[in-house]
């Protein structure tokens, strides 16, 4: 793959409903050029955390300092440590102040 050719997507993507957004970016790439290689990996799984109804979604107990970052822009991406010892890539969804992301 030419990384000078991949199409990144914008962030009216993620501004959308949580579950079309996790639908869409099944079989997309997440590409990523370090100083010493090319990342280049398809996305084959997501899991969708949809707001405060969601017992399982990480600010399903409010807005705190850990979970502020779901409440801002579409698009945002973050690491979350679970387990203390998992690192998870989440990518923010739906308006501002809607607390939703796709791990």
């Amino acid at each position: 793959m030419n990384i000078r050719s991949a199409q990144p997507l914008s962030r009216h993507f993620f501004d959308r409903p949580t579950l079309n957004v996790a639908h869409d970016l099944l079989g997309k790439r997440l590409v990523r050029q370090t100083a010493d290689a090319l990342i280049d990996t398809t996305i084959v799984d997501v899991e969708a955390y949809i707001g405060p109804e969601d017992k399982a979604c990480h600010a399903s107990k409010g807005r705190t300092k850990r979970t502020e970052i779901m409440f801002g822009p579409a698009g945002y991406t973050y690491v979350y440590l679970i387990y203390g010892m998992y690192h998870c890539l989440n990518l923010v969804t739906e308006p501002v102040d809607v607390p939703a992301a796709i791990l």
